[in-house]
């Protein structure tokens, strides 16, 4: 019972955490910023779903993390490209 507690404290601080770094995602100063900031809220909702699975005890949202963690890397090599040849134009 007391390691439940932990977890939804733990749940708690990245949902807080990861409103906070909206700041970032909305306010910028630049794309990059925003980028990165977008790519620490994604991380943040993985941990937060593997998190709820724990509690729940419902494992099969593990893979939907995964698949998750999965788009947010292709996402920001995706990103990271575009960024790459608009600085070279």
């Amino acid at each position: 019972m007391a390691q439940e507690g932990l977890l939804v404290s733990a749940f708690y601080v990245l949902v807080f955490t990861a409103m906070l770094i909206t700041y970032r995602v909305v306010r910028g100063p630049t794309l990059p910023d925003r980028i990165v900031g977008l790519n620490t809220i994604t991380t943040k909702v993985v941990i937060i779903i593997a998190v709820v699975s724990v509690i729940r005890r419902e494992y099969y949202l593990v893979d939907l993390a995964i698949v998750l963690l999965m788009v947010n890397s292709v996402g920001g090599l995706i990103l990271a490209k575009y960024m790459e040849r608009r600085s070279h134009a």
